[in-house]
């Protein structure tokens, strides 16, 4: 029975709880919705069940909202009854008219179906109504059962009582009274234990062995500070599991937490202001429930972390730190923490943990023999002991590994179905190869690849470790490792994996493969095939001791006090088989007479690179990438450059380039990146020629005046960035550009009008005009038959324009009035009507979608609630979108 409390939690219930312990988050999910709104769309449609849906999706919670009211004497569509199924939790908003709807009712018994067959979880929110009068049927419930009772017949008879019994189970369901609250304090309640009911538990894989000590371990020191905030700090060597077990603990908690979050990798990913700033803005994504989060400044991000954890615990879980900087950006005082929060570090650094004086710390244990050998099991044979024939085998293959799980995963992984002949070998070479630390327990694996693989996953561990695989996938065809299998023969080794379209690789497994790089000339790195260390790439250079064996070189930023290195003219001669070139560090000094006579390189990025052009001597025959991003460069070369591998060329906030002409010999060129290039004026004129570019951008390169007349079909270009430039009109050409699908023409301050022949692009999905002051009014109608989202920033707002607003845009206007004030975050369905008083003609436009998006403007405007917001616009003008 649901209570009249008016606390904002769930009231009481005698038949249902929100355990949230079912959701196994190990397995494979059968959900897929999160949540499935059931409602009346005659009483809430465009208000409260609209605030709610747009609240959960602004939560990241997908939810199934069946936008179409059914056609009298239609049935419930399958699609429908299958989205019931699929969804994780139902949410029923019992209001007035709810039971005189017919497929609600049905609805209504398809999810109490579901709940009792599917383990679905069901919660009731009680809008206007009591929970008595749904239980019982009463009041207007009784009232709508009259109108269905009404010349009933028998079939009819069995399913009102089908109908009434599903509504006696709903209504003794633990839910939420609406009551006299605030409706936005009632939703925020609603989410917040909507959220906890659906955690968003991190993967911890299968077969986790002897972990339980440990995590016991851990719980106790949490316990000894359960009145207030708490750290607690896991450490160890790379390997020994602290990530496994902060994952298993952070999932068992979830539930006692509404914010939370885990970030991973947080050593790698702050390894400049850039990447710390991300961090810090997915860390108060995760916490305040929101899809995005900008910040200005790392300073900025500490304040609001800070300003944020104190008004509620928090669950968090900071993996791999890798010094005390990065604690005090990501906790930052933590002890003034909400009482509860508890906060989780994993790190191979103890020193790091010092930061913080009341930071309690663990050291992480390895495995005992018992745990090993299960471990080593599933992996060498997929069960959980050893095959007899293989019993001694694996004794010995446990003596080796010393206890640590991935060297216990790796070894198993690499005997997998191979015969006990294979083993021996594999033994023995293990004896006259004595391990001393871990990177050579994981060179097993390394060892069974064949010469081209190897030199495949030296490359990506010295250089494209946490790199996007597309690009990767682009450089090393370049030189001939074909990736394509090769990265997935690689990932069935274990060596590395690929997540989200991100190449990963444990620490470990990176260090061994240095090592690899190392045993041959340990002290003589000119000898190497790949240099990645500032002090032996400063070696190399300041004592001439470059070779032909060297490949690849990678220079990364270093300290601010870190002397300049100065590259005499002839650094590079003796480099003949450079393929990989990738300097990210301004202090490397280059003399006028500069040499770079290496036929074979590929990838070149040099960021900072400090000549006014490329060295006469420069070969492009193979290149193909190059990235001279903060470059001081003015033209790229003289003369005729081959350049017929080139794919992409990034020269963004080359500030000083006024001449890109030998761009348009790149006939193969398919990326090209101008950005933030503001001494460039225009653009090459026979553009037109680069056939296969698919992505131009000339973002910020403010005197870029005009765009070039395109001659001839560029058909393949799908992206066009001229944001701030100052072009002030668009030729008529452009339809030439027939596959172009995004268009950026915002903050183009002297833009006056777009061309007739923008109209015919019939595939450009985004066109982005936000802050074009001069910009005159546009045929949005022409646009209207497309599923195309723009954003357009006039004093008025046109009529009859999908629009969806991205951040930064001005506000939005409707008769010259705002609707919304600087820095608000909107979150509703607004209808521009081409309606007139007066006219009798009630045609309505597409619907606009404003999406829960930060607003700013120079002006200051009011405030307005929501019931000014009905006041200023007809809300029976509002109709959704095909596509809704």
């Amino acid at each position: 029975m649901a209570s009249s409390s008016s606390s904002g939690k769930p009231s009481s219930s005698s038949s249902s709880s929100y355990s949230s312990s079912n959701f196994n988050s190990n397995s494979k999910s059968k959900w897929r919705y999160d949540v499935f709104l059931s409602f009346r769309g005659e009483d809430t449609r465009k208000s409260f069940t609209d605030h709610l849906y747009w609240a959960l999706d602004r939560g990241n919670i997908k939810t199934f909202r069946d936008d179409e009211e059914l056609p009298r004497g239609e049935e419930i569509s399958p699609q429908l009854l299958k989205a019931i199924e699929e969804s994780r939790i139902a949410v029923i908003v019992f209001s007035k008219t709810y039971a005189h709807s017919k497929w609600c009712l049905e609805e209504l018994v398809k999810i109490m179906d579901c709940e009792k067959e599917k383990g679905q979880k069901v919660f009731p929110i009680f809008y206007h109504v009591e929970p008595s009068e749904v239980r019982n049927q009463t009041g207007v419930y009784e009232e709508a059962f009259k109108n269905h009772e009404r010349d009933a017949d028998e079939e009819k008879k069995k399913k009102i009582e089908e109908w009434k019994t599903a509504l006696r189970k709903g209504g003794k369901l633990s839910g939420f009274p609406l009551q006299d609250r605030s409706e936005s304090k009632f939703i925020e309640e609603i989410i917040g234990e909507i959220r906890r009911l659906i955690p968003k538990a991190v993967h911890v894989g299968e077969h986790i062995i002897g972990i339980d000590e440990n995590v016991k371990q851990v719980k106790l020191l949490m316990d000894s500070k359960s009145s207030e905030a708490s750290m607690v700090g896991i450490y160890g060597i790379g390997g020994i599991g602290k990530t496994t077990i902060a994952k298993v603990i952070y999932n068992d908690m979830l539930d006692q937490f509404k914010r939370h979050s885990f970030l991973e990798n947080v050593r790698e990913g702050s390894k400049d202001d850039h990447g710390l700033l991300q961090l810090q803005e997915k860390l108060l994504c995760d916490i305040l429930v929101e899809k995005n989060m900008k910040l200005s400044n790392v300073n900025e991000g500490i304040q609001m972390i800070m300003s944020k954890c104190c008004l509620e615990k928090v669950l968090i879980v900071l993996d791999d730190v890798g010094s005390p900087e990065q604690l005090n950006f990501l906790a930052p005082n933590f002890e003034s923490f909400h009482r509860g929060s508890i906060i989780i570090v994993t790190t191979r650094d103890k020193r790091s943990l010092n930061v913080h004086k009341s930071c309690l710390s663990y050291d992480a244990k390895g495995l005992s023999n018992n745990q090993a050998m299960e471990l080593f099991c599933w992996n060498a044979f997929h069960q959980h002991c050893p095959r007899n024939d293989y019993v001694d085998l694996s004794y010995r293959i446990l003596d080796y590994a010393k206890g640590l799980p991935l060297a216990l995963v790796v070894l198993g992984s690499f005997l997998f179905q191979r015969n006990v002949g294979e083993w021996e070998s594999t033994l023995h070479k293990l004896k006259t190869n004595p391990i001393k630390d871990i990177q050579k327990v994981l060179q097993i694996s390394y060892d069974g690849l064949d010469d081209e693989y190897k030199k495949l996953f030296l490359d990506i561990a010295c250089f494209f470790k946490d790199q996007d695989e597309t690009f990767v996938t682009r450089i090393l065809e370049g030189c001939n490792f074909y990736p394509g299998i090769g990265l997935r023969v690689l990932d069935e080794k274990c060596l590395i994996s690929i997540l989200g379209g991100t190449i990963r690789m444990h620490d470990l497994l990176q260090e061994m493969s240095w090592a690899v790089v190392r045993q041959n000339y340990p002290k003589h790195p000119g000898k190497w095939s790949r240099l990645w260390e500032y002090e032996d790439i400063k070696s190399v250079f300041t004592k001439n001791m470059g070779t032909k064996k060297i490949e690849g070189i990678l220079l990364n930023q270093t300290t601010a006090t870190a002397k300049p290195i100065q590259l005499a003219a002839e650094a590079f001669r003796k480099m003949n088989q450079l393929r990989l070139l990738i300097v990210k560090n301004r202090t490397v000094k280059l003399s006028q007479d500069f040499e770079l006579p290496c036929h074979d390189l590929t990838y070149l990025c040099w960021h900072g690179y400090t000549l006014e052009s490329m060295p006469s001597n420069f070969h492009a025959d193979n290149l193909v990438e190059l990235d001279l991003q903060f470059s001081k460069i003015k033209y790229l070369w003289t003369g005729n450059v081959c350049t017929r591998k080139l794919k992409v060329v990034n020269l963004s906030f080359s500030r000083h380039l006024v001449d890109i002409s030998s761009i348009s010999s790149m006939q193969y060129l398919e990326i090209l990146i101008l950005k933030g290039c503001t001494s460039l004026k225009s653009l090459p004129r026979n553009l037109h020629q680069l056939e296969y570019l698919r992505t131009l951008s000339c973002a910020g390169c403010s005197r870029i005046n005009s765009f070039p007349e395109i001659k001839d079909d560029m058909g393949r270009l799908r992206e066009l960035n001229l944001s701030g430039t100052g072009i002030t009109i668009l030729p008529s050409s452009i339809m030439h550009l027939h596959g172009i699908e995004n268009l950026d023409l915002s903050y183009c301050m002297y833009l006056e009008s777009l061309p007739c022949s923008i109209y015919s692009l019939s595939f450009l999905k985004t066109l982005l005009l936000n802050d074009c002051p001069n910009l005159e009014h546009i045929e949005y109608s022409k646009f209207e038959q497309r599923e195309m989202f723009g954003s357009y920033s006039g004093r008025i707002l046109p009529r009859r324009h999908p629009l969806r607003l991205e951040q930064g845009t001005d506000l939005v206007w409707l008769n010259g009035e705002a609707l919304y004030r600087p820095g608000s975050y909107a979150v509703a369905m607004l209808m521009i009507s081409s309606r007139k008083k007066g006219s009798g003609c009630n045609k309505r436009s597409r619907m606009s979608i404003v999406e829960g998006c930060s607003i700013s403007s120079p002006r200051k405007v009011p405030p307005l609630q929501p019931d000014s917001l009905n006041e200023k616009i007809d809300r029976s003008l509002f109709a959704p979108t095909e596509d809704g």
